[in-house]
């Protein structure tokens, strides 16, 4: 059997076995990406980054993905976890950062 066949049937498989009822994430949504790769100069400059436009410390990673230019760090903010999206160079030059909570509702 070719391989790829077998890697492209396993990882179908595996995306549609889960069972936990519990979990946080919308039906439908994607399950949250925590790229390990996303250095940690990075994500502690999404942090306190996020911290200062929010005025609050009650920030969390929720989400890594790394990328060679940028990484993005999405962040929850406070007892809720409104999100927040951060851009960032690898090396903590924070590039963007932008509220994912749709104002319109609130």
């Amino acid at each position: 059997m070719n391989r790829y066949y077998f890697l492209l049937v396993a990882s179908l498989l595996i995306a549609g076995c889960s069972t936990d009822s519990g979990s946080s994430v919308p039906a439908g949504a994607a399950a949250p990406m925590m790229d390990q790769s996303v250095p940690q100069v990075a994500r502690n400059a999404c942090l306190r980054e996020v911290a200062r436009t929010t005025n609050t410390q009650q920030g969390v990673i929720l989400d890594m993905l790394y990328s060679e230019a940028n990484s993005q760090v999405t962040i929850g903010v406070g007892p809720e976890r409104a999100r927040w999206q951060c851009t960032v160079s690898n090396s903590g030059v924070v590039a963007n950062v932008m509220s994912l909570t749709d104002e319109g509702k609130l």
